[in-house]
Protein backbone atom coordinates (compact mmCIF):
# COMPACT_ATOMS: atom_id res chain seq x y z
CA UNK A 1 0.00 0.00 0.00
CA UNK A 2 1.72 3.87 -1.00
CA UNK A 3 2.17 5.36 2.38
CA UNK A 4 -0.39 8.61 2.11
CA UNK A 5 1.03 12.51 2.35
CA UNK A 6 -1.36 13.48 5.48
CA UNK A 7 -0.52 16.03 7.87
CA UNK A 8 1.37 15.55 10.78
CA UNK A 9 -1.18 14.84 13.93
CA UNK A 10 -2.75 12.53 11.39
CA UNK A 11 -0.66 10.41 10.05
CA UNK A 12 0.54 9.80 13.98
CA UNK A 13 -2.73 9.06 14.47
CA UNK A 14 -2.59 6.09 11.71
CA UNK A 15 0.99 5.10 13.02
CA UNK A 16 -0.81 4.68 16.33
CA UNK A 17 -3.85 2.97 14.51
CA UNK A 18 -1.43 0.43 12.71
CA UNK A 19 0.76 -0.37 16.15
CA UNK A 20 -2.46 -1.34 18.13
CA UNK A 21 -3.40 -3.88 15.67
CA UNK A 22 -0.16 -5.43 15.79
CA UNK A 23 0.88 -7.99 17.84
CA UNK A 24 4.74 -7.59 17.80
CA UNK A 25 6.16 -3.88 16.96
CA UNK A 26 9.78 -3.85 16.35
CA UNK A 27 11.63 -0.46 15.81
CA UNK A 28 14.31 0.37 13.26
CA UNK A 29 16.42 3.60 14.10
CA UNK A 30 18.89 4.71 12.24
CA UNK A 31 21.55 8.10 11.96
CA UNK A 32 18.46 10.54 12.20
CA UNK A 33 17.76 9.40 15.37
CA UNK A 34 21.50 10.59 16.70
CA UNK A 35 21.32 13.90 14.48
CA UNK A 36 18.92 15.38 17.39
CA UNK A 37 21.45 14.48 20.08
CA UNK A 38 23.91 16.52 17.81
CA UNK A 39 25.85 13.57 16.32
CA UNK A 40 26.49 14.23 12.87
CA UNK A 41 25.32 12.03 9.92
CA UNK A 42 27.69 11.08 7.36
CA UNK A 43 26.08 11.44 4.32
CA UNK A 44 23.69 14.41 3.35
CA UNK A 45 23.99 18.60 3.34
CA UNK A 46 26.06 18.71 5.99
CA UNK A 47 27.20 15.06 6.56
CA UNK A 48 30.62 14.30 7.41
CA UNK A 49 31.53 13.03 4.31
CA UNK A 50 29.73 15.70 2.08
CA UNK A 51 32.31 18.33 4.38
CA UNK A 52 35.72 15.93 4.86
CA UNK A 53 35.16 13.22 2.05
CA UNK A 54 34.46 9.54 2.00
CA UNK A 55 36.72 7.66 4.08
CA UNK A 56 38.55 4.15 2.56
CA UNK A 57 36.08 1.35 2.35
CA UNK A 58 38.87 -0.89 3.26
CA UNK A 59 39.28 0.01 6.86
CA UNK A 60 38.82 -3.26 8.24
CA UNK A 61 41.33 -4.97 6.08
CA UNK A 62 43.85 -1.81 7.25
CA UNK A 63 43.52 -2.92 10.56
CA UNK A 64 43.94 -6.30 10.32
CA UNK A 65 47.28 -5.76 8.34
CA UNK A 66 48.56 -3.38 11.33
CA UNK A 67 46.05 -3.64 14.33
CA UNK A 68 48.64 -1.83 16.01
CA UNK A 69 49.35 1.00 13.78
CA UNK A 70 46.08 1.46 13.98
CA UNK A 71 45.22 1.67 17.69
CA UNK A 72 48.22 4.32 17.66
CA UNK A 73 46.75 6.27 15.60
CA UNK A 74 43.47 6.48 17.76
CA UNK A 75 45.53 7.03 20.51
CA UNK A 76 47.48 9.82 19.12
CA UNK A 77 44.46 11.43 17.45
CA UNK A 78 45.96 10.97 13.87
CA UNK A 79 43.17 9.59 12.19
CA UNK A 80 41.11 10.97 9.71
CA UNK A 81 39.51 14.73 10.52
CA UNK A 82 35.83 13.32 9.93
CA UNK A 83 36.15 10.49 12.97
CA UNK A 84 38.06 12.91 15.55
CA UNK A 85 34.52 15.13 15.17
CA UNK A 86 32.50 12.32 15.64
CA UNK A 87 34.63 11.11 18.70
CA UNK A 88 33.90 14.04 20.06
CA UNK A 89 30.50 14.24 19.56
CA UNK A 90 29.73 10.51 20.72
CA UNK A 91 31.53 11.61 24.20
CA UNK A 92 29.27 14.81 24.23
CA UNK A 93 25.84 13.33 23.17
CA UNK A 94 22.90 12.90 25.61
CA UNK A 95 19.52 10.67 24.70
CA UNK A 96 16.85 13.00 23.70
CA UNK A 97 13.26 13.14 23.99
CA UNK A 98 12.85 10.30 21.54
CA UNK A 99 15.03 8.25 22.82
CA UNK A 100 13.37 8.51 26.20
CA UNK A 101 9.94 7.65 24.81
CA UNK A 102 11.14 4.43 23.05
CA UNK A 103 11.55 3.93 26.45
CA UNK A 104 8.46 5.06 27.25
CA UNK A 105 6.28 2.55 25.00
CA UNK A 106 8.78 -0.26 25.87
CA UNK A 107 7.69 -0.57 29.31
CA UNK A 108 3.93 0.23 28.14
CA UNK A 109 4.11 -3.28 26.28
CA UNK A 110 3.47 -1.61 22.75
CA UNK A 111 7.54 -1.79 21.55
CA UNK A 112 8.97 -5.19 21.52
CA UNK A 113 12.26 -4.73 20.30
CA UNK A 114 14.37 -1.88 19.27
CA UNK A 115 17.25 -2.71 16.19
CA UNK A 116 19.18 0.20 15.90
CA UNK A 117 22.43 1.16 13.18
CA UNK A 118 23.56 3.97 15.72
CA UNK A 119 26.78 3.25 17.85
CA UNK A 120 26.10 5.48 20.16
CA UNK A 121 24.62 3.54 23.32
CA UNK A 122 22.45 6.57 23.52
CA UNK A 123 19.54 4.23 23.90
CA UNK A 124 21.24 1.62 26.50
CA UNK A 125 21.76 5.34 28.50
CA UNK A 126 18.41 6.54 28.51
CA UNK A 127 16.96 2.69 29.84
CA UNK A 128 16.21 1.28 27.00
CA UNK A 129 16.28 -2.87 27.72
CA UNK A 130 15.62 -5.17 24.11
CA UNK A 131 18.41 -3.20 21.98
CA UNK A 132 20.32 -5.08 18.83
CA UNK A 133 23.04 -3.18 17.99
CA UNK A 134 23.62 -4.09 15.01
CA UNK A 135 26.74 -2.01 14.12
CA UNK A 136 28.03 -2.29 17.29
CA UNK A 137 28.78 0.03 20.11
CA UNK A 138 31.62 2.92 20.71
CA UNK A 139 31.82 2.24 24.23
CA UNK A 140 32.55 -1.54 23.95
CA UNK A 141 35.77 -3.39 22.34
CA UNK A 142 35.47 -6.81 20.73
CA UNK A 143 37.35 -9.61 19.38
CA UNK A 144 37.56 -10.28 16.23
CA UNK A 145 38.20 -13.67 16.35
CA UNK A 146 35.56 -15.14 19.05
CA UNK A 147 33.22 -12.31 19.41
CA UNK A 148 33.46 -11.45 23.37
CA UNK A 149 32.60 -7.83 24.14
CA UNK A 150 34.01 -5.78 27.10
CA UNK A 151 32.40 -2.87 28.07
CA UNK A 152 34.59 0.50 28.31
CA UNK A 153 32.09 3.06 29.21
CA UNK A 154 33.35 6.41 29.02
CA UNK A 155 37.02 5.03 29.11
CA UNK A 156 39.10 5.40 25.58
CA UNK A 157 41.81 2.90 25.48
CA UNK A 158 45.77 4.68 25.69
CA UNK A 159 47.18 1.85 23.97
CA UNK A 160 46.19 -1.00 22.32
CA UNK A 161 44.58 -3.81 24.11
CA UNK A 162 46.02 -6.96 25.05
CA UNK A 163 44.91 -10.10 22.39
CA UNK A 164 41.16 -12.02 23.71
CA UNK A 165 42.15 -13.50 27.17
CA UNK A 166 39.41 -16.09 25.24
CA UNK A 167 40.71 -17.00 22.07
CA UNK A 168 44.27 -14.97 21.49
CA UNK A 169 42.84 -13.25 18.62
CA UNK A 170 42.63 -9.42 18.26
CA UNK A 171 40.61 -6.90 19.99
CA UNK A 172 38.91 -3.83 18.11
CA UNK A 173 36.13 -1.51 18.90
CA UNK A 174 33.02 -3.10 18.85
CA UNK A 175 31.47 -1.08 15.59
CA UNK A 176 31.67 -2.38 12.70
CA UNK A 177 34.56 -0.94 9.58
CA UNK A 178 34.08 -0.58 6.51
CA UNK A 179 34.92 -4.16 4.49
CA UNK A 180 34.13 -5.70 8.08
CA UNK A 181 31.57 -8.90 8.35
CA UNK A 182 28.50 -7.73 10.46
CA UNK A 183 28.89 -9.86 13.71
CA UNK A 184 26.43 -13.12 13.14
CA UNK A 185 25.28 -12.36 17.11
CA UNK A 186 23.60 -9.50 15.97
CA UNK A 187 22.52 -10.26 12.16
CA UNK A 188 20.95 -13.73 14.01
CA UNK A 189 18.97 -11.32 16.40
CA UNK A 190 17.91 -9.04 14.17
CA UNK A 191 16.71 -10.80 11.63
CA UNK A 192 15.03 -13.30 14.43
CA UNK A 193 12.96 -9.91 15.44
CA UNK A 194 12.17 -8.97 12.04
CA UNK A 195 10.67 -12.43 11.49
CA UNK A 196 8.03 -11.74 14.59
CA UNK A 197 7.55 -8.18 13.57
CA UNK A 198 3.88 -7.49 12.36
CA UNK A 199 4.53 -3.68 12.16
CA UNK A 200 7.75 -2.11 11.98
CA UNK A 201 8.92 1.59 12.59
CA UNK A 202 11.59 3.46 10.74
CA UNK A 203 13.18 6.21 12.35
CA UNK A 204 15.60 8.77 10.78
CA UNK A 205 16.95 5.70 8.64
CA UNK A 206 18.02 6.42 4.92
CA UNK A 207 17.03 2.91 4.03
CA UNK A 208 20.05 2.82 2.30
CA UNK A 209 23.19 1.06 4.63
CA UNK A 210 23.70 -2.92 3.48
CA UNK A 211 22.46 -5.36 4.85
CA UNK A 212 20.73 -3.42 7.34
CA UNK A 213 18.31 -1.71 5.29
CA UNK A 214 17.31 -4.84 3.28
CA UNK A 215 16.03 -6.17 7.17
CA UNK A 216 13.01 -3.14 6.54
CA UNK A 217 12.05 -4.60 2.48
CA UNK A 218 12.21 -8.45 3.79
CA UNK A 219 9.83 -7.31 7.06
CA UNK A 220 7.31 -5.77 4.35
CA UNK A 221 7.50 -9.39 2.15
CA UNK A 222 6.37 -10.96 5.10
CA UNK A 223 3.38 -9.39 5.49
CA UNK A 224 4.49 -6.87 8.39
CA UNK A 225 3.15 -2.89 8.09
CA UNK A 226 5.74 0.02 7.87
CA UNK A 227 6.04 3.50 9.23
CA UNK A 228 8.10 5.52 8.44
CA UNK A 229 8.76 8.29 11.01
CA UNK A 230 11.79 10.91 9.22
CA UNK A 231 11.67 14.49 7.58
CA UNK A 232 12.98 13.28 4.17
CA UNK A 233 12.18 11.17 1.57
CA UNK A 234 13.93 7.93 1.52
CA UNK A 235 14.23 5.14 -0.39
CA UNK A 236 12.14 3.27 2.02
CA UNK A 237 8.62 5.77 1.50
CA UNK A 238 7.59 4.06 -1.64
CA UNK A 239 6.70 0.69 0.52
CA UNK A 240 5.44 2.34 3.82
CA UNK A 241 2.02 2.57 4.93
CA UNK A 242 2.13 5.81 7.19
CA UNK A 243 4.84 8.15 6.87
CA UNK A 244 5.09 10.98 9.36
CA UNK A 245 7.25 13.93 7.95
CA UNK A 246 8.77 15.00 11.08
CA UNK A 247 11.35 14.43 14.07
CA UNK A 248 12.10 11.20 15.74
CA UNK A 249 11.72 13.22 18.83
CA UNK A 250 8.11 14.79 17.99
CA UNK A 251 6.40 12.08 16.49
CA UNK A 252 7.47 9.50 19.00
CA UNK A 253 7.00 11.64 21.74
CA UNK A 254 3.01 12.34 20.53
CA UNK A 255 3.40 8.45 20.37
CA UNK A 256 4.13 7.82 23.50
CA UNK A 257 1.78 10.23 24.72
CA UNK A 258 -0.99 8.15 22.91
CA UNK A 259 -0.09 4.72 24.68
CA UNK A 260 0.21 6.35 28.54
CA UNK A 261 -3.13 8.10 28.73
CA UNK A 262 -5.63 6.90 30.92
CA UNK A 263 -8.10 5.78 29.09
CA UNK A 264 -10.88 8.55 29.89
CA UNK A 265 -8.20 11.01 27.93
CA UNK A 266 -8.02 8.87 25.12
CA UNK A 267 -9.16 9.99 21.91
CA UNK A 268 -8.57 6.95 20.14
CA UNK A 269 -9.67 4.05 21.87
CA UNK A 270 -9.17 2.45 25.66
CA UNK A 271 -6.03 0.54 26.10
CA UNK A 272 -7.93 -2.80 26.46
CA UNK A 273 -8.03 -2.58 22.65
CA UNK A 274 -4.13 -3.01 21.84
CA UNK A 275 -3.24 -5.78 21.40
CA UNK A 276 0.56 -6.80 22.93
CA UNK A 277 1.39 -9.96 21.48
CA UNK A 278 3.73 -12.45 22.68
Amino acid sequence: MQAEQLPVHNTISQAAALIRASDHVVAMTGAGMSVESGIPTFRGKDGLWTRYGQPPMDGFKRFREDPVGWWQKQVNRQMDAHMIELRDALLAAQPHAGHHALVTLERAGVLHHVITQNIDGLDLKAGLENLIEIHGNRSRLRCVGCGRRTSLGDFVPQEPPEPCDGCGDVVKFDTVMFGEPMPSDTMTAAREQIDRATCVLAIGTSASVRPASGLLWIAKSQGATIVEINPFETKLTSICDVVIRTTAGEALGHLAGMFTQSAAERPDGPVSEVRYGA
